[in-house]
């Protein structure tokens, strides 16, 4: 009977700390910083720019040089009506 209720007993112990969850304190705010890209010296070739406010695409070819500006903000919206 004392064989019997050490065993239960161990099973028991073995179980409660199997199952005892860690929990891992995760930091709720974390700030990165990133850096600007360092600007380009423009040379021939073609670019392309997506962001919130809509697109950028720029082609230079020696001296001819095209660049079309598609803005989707809110606020040119309401200038245009």
């Amino acid at each position: 009977m004392k064989k019997m209720s050490l065993a239960i007993a161990g099973i028991a112990l073995l179980g409660i700390v199997a199952c005892n969850e860690k929990k891992e304190e995760s930091p709720e705010n974390v700030a990165v910083e990133q850096e600007a890209a360092p600007q380009q010296e423009e040379t021939d070739g073609t670019s392309l720019s997506v962001s919130e406010d809509g697109v950028e695409f720029s082609t230079q070819d020696g001296e001819k040089k095209t660049e079309i500006d598609i803005n989707t903000s809110e606020e040119e919206k309401k200038e245009e009506k």
